[in-house]
């Protein structure tokens, strides 16, 4: 018997001026509960550029929940395989 699960991965970064502000990441897989976390790369640019940093998490924010939106409509699907 094959066993598993199957997730959707995304792993986005705030980047100014070409550096990474803030990394974001999260799993999502087709049944059971997400993961996400958000990780301050470097404080002084976040500290400086605070508000676009802000956007770009909340964007990070709508496009995961969008996702477990997606997935609790369509149910998820149960990711096993008997031989």
């Amino acid at each position: 018997m094959l066993k598993g699960t199957k997730s959707t991965s995304l792993n986005y970064s705030s980047i100014i001026n070409g550096e990474t502000a803030v990394y974001m990441t999260a799993q999502i897989p087709e049944s059971g509960k997400s993961n996400s976390s958000k990780n301050i790369q470097n404080k002084e640019l976040y500290e400086a550029n605070k508000t676009e940093c802000r956007k770009d998490m909340a964007a990070f924010d709508e496009m995961l929940w969008q996702i477990e939106d997606q997935r609790e409509t369509t149910g998820g699907t149960v990711n096993e395989t008997e031989k």
